[in-house]
């Protein structure tokens, strides 16, 4: 039978760091695959370039297995060391806290942020055709 989270007074269920941190791990355990993969086979392409005689053809097959099986071992390393586990607990719950913007005021701060650029685009397009003109004036004596 699936357990379901304790839930607060208001109705709104307590926040578990630990399900995000393994989230985390699993998502950093992949990409440590794919990246190791790719990384693999690249060195082994360019070991085969260089020596071909001493080193077989590359093979993606064996290399995306030996990408999985080293990212596998480094992120099941990673995630039984305690301090590891708990700095990502830690991190999930500041990034619970975290109080995202509105709808409205996203919008207010890209209008500012255009305003802003605009006026500075204009203040140095101004700057810069003054100081051509002072340049070609200097250089025309």
């Amino acid at each position: 039978m699936a357990r379901t989270r304790k839930r607060d007074a208001d109705g709104a269920r307590d926040f578990d760091p630990s399900r995000w941190a393994h989230a985390c791990f699993v998502l950093a355990g992949l990409l440590a695959a794919w990246a190791l993969s790719h990384f693999i086979e690249d060195v082994w392409a360019t070991v085969w370039s260089q020596w071909p005689q001493a080193v077989g053809r590359p093979s993606p097959y064996w290399s995306k297995i030996a990408g999985f099986v080293i990212a596998v071992g480094l992120t099941v390393w990673a995630w039984r060391k305690e301090d590891y586990f708990k700095f990502i607990c830690e991190v999930a719950t500041e990034v619970s806290q975290i109080v995202w913007p509105t709808k409205a005021e996203t919008r207010a701060a890209t209008v500012v942020v255009c305003v802003i650029t605009m006026i500075c685009a204009v203040l140095l397009s101004g700057m810069d055709l003054a100081w051509s003109n002072f340049t070609d004036f200097l250089y025309g004596l």
